[in-house]
């Protein structure tokens, strides 16, 4: 299975629902964003809930929204984490009558399915999640038969249908727009070296598309085996290491048998290179993560593709302090939300419940404040409404819902550099700049 949401901007834009998050309160989804609101009405320490109550009687007048999450099993904890995030959000946002009702899918396809029906039959007019696509695939199905829209934290956009929306961060998107910088930058031929896995035929899939749209021209595509015996093999033939190899002991006895002053300057120049002539492609997609990035960059370095000759091109999931100080990812980049509101949020969150938030809580907080600000108006709460082309704004920054079940989202383009990922072209603060 899957894992979904892997660690993927501000808009006031007039028309629509786009709200400038240093509004007020009762006028964005992020309400007062410097500072943030006050914890005052919270409770605070760690495990703290928030009474969350419904009953049958009262479901003519409550604006019911589900939230379907993993709340037991081995996601639990990760469940609950994103539970308290919606609960800021109902707290920052809500209407007297907005009831936020937690669900336990148990990060199942069945889980899924049976939590859809429970919300369904509760009087439920949106569902929020669920986190991973098989329990957003069982949940569909019961909500689509109801025409209650589905707000799913997932990013494998091949659970996306109408009705069906795939909110996360999407790493095809940030592959994207971390490609479209690199055009900017004169890097136009791009290669990609993938995991032979779901995740990397995911991202295969549309590549050609995503780098022929920003104008770039995609070469060589290589799959290898994580943690097999033939990665280096795999990783050698990619880099045409033997090759260039050869290249370089003819370019040498070539300048050898010249004998000329310039051919022994150029020889001198060539001691301790390892290859001679260029690679075929000058960007390199690289979507591997943690120990299996660090890996293939250095085998990468080893047979000599050069992080100071290649851009390498990641997504959200290089946003990983212990992978800043690989020296064969030193300059490359990433898509990913501006920082700053995460940091703003994350704060919060720690001050509210006592512990740091995994990073795609922010998925909870952006949805359930959505939810809660088109409920203040019983005909807000459609279709119409949530694929308003402005967009929205939120902890990562701006997104909007399409009619076909996807998302789009505005990133800032991150460099990895020894001391952290910095910022070094922000995200765009409207849609007619995104890509």
């Amino acid at each position: 299975m899957q894992r979904d949401g892997a660690p993927v901007e501000n808009a006031n834009q007039p028309g629509g629902n786009t709200v400038d998050p240093n509004s007020a309160p009762n006028q964005g989804l992020i309400p007062d964003a410097s500072p943030w609101p006050s914890d005052a009405a919270l409770p605070e320490g760690e495990g703290a809930e928030l009474p969350l109550l419904y009953n049958d009687d009262a479901a003519v007048f409550e604006k019911r929204v589900a939230l379907l999450l993993p709340l037991s099993g081995q996601h639990g904890e990760l469940g609950r984490a994103m539970r308290h995030a919606a609960e800021l959000a109902m707290f920052d946002i809500a209407g007297d009558d907005f009831i936020l009702m937690p669900i336990d899918t148990a990060g199942t396809y069945q889980g899924g399915q049976n939590a859809a029906r429970e919300a369904v039959d509760a009087g439920a007019k949106m569902i929020l999640g669920p986190l991973f696509a098989e329990s957003v695939s069982g949940a569909s199905e019961v909500a689509k038969s109801a025409n209650v829209p589905v707000v799913a934290f997932s990013n494998n956009r091949r659970v996306a249908e109408s009705g069906v929306w795939v909110n996360g961060l999407i790493p095809e998107d940030q592959i994207a727009r971390a490609a479209g910088y690199a055009t900017t930058q004169g890097r136009y031929r791009f290669a990609a070296l993938l995991p032979q896995n779901d995740y990397g035929r995911q991202i295969a899939s549309g590549l050609n598309t995503v780098v022929s749209r920003v104008g770039g021209t995609l070469g060589r595509v290589a799959f290898y085996q994580p943690g097999s015996e033939d990665l280096q093999q795999t990783i050698r033939d990619f880099a045409n290491y033997d090759a260039r190899r050869a290249n370089l002991r003819a370019h040498k006895a070539q300048l050898e048998a010249d004998g000329s002053a310039g051919s022994k300057r150029a020889l001198r120049r060539l001691e301790g290179v390892d290859t001679f002539g260029e690679l075929d492609f000058d960007a390199l997609i690289l979507p591997a993560t943690g120990g299996e990035l660090r890996q293939v960059s250095s085998l990468l370095a080893y047979f000599d593709v050069d992080p100071s000759v290649v851009q390498f091109i990641g997504t959200f999931g290089w946003n990983d302090p212990g992978l800043f100080a690989e020296p064969a990812l030193k300059g490359g980049i990433f898509a990913a939300p501006n920082p700053e509101n995460w940091e703003l949020f994350a704060a919060r969150f720690e001050r509210t419940f006592g512990s740091q938030p995994p990073r795609i809580s922010s998925l909870a907080y952006d949805s359930t404040a959505l939810a809660a600000l088109m409920a203040r108006d019983e005909n807000n709460m459609s279709q119409q409404t949530l694929t308003n082309p402005s967009g929205f704004v939120g902890v990562d920054g701006i997104f909007r819902l399409t009619p076909d079940g996807q998302s789009e989202r505005g990133y800032a383009i991150m460099q990895v550099q020894p001391d952290g990922a910095k910022v070094i072209a922000p995200a765009p603060a409207s849609f007619d700049q995104v890509f």
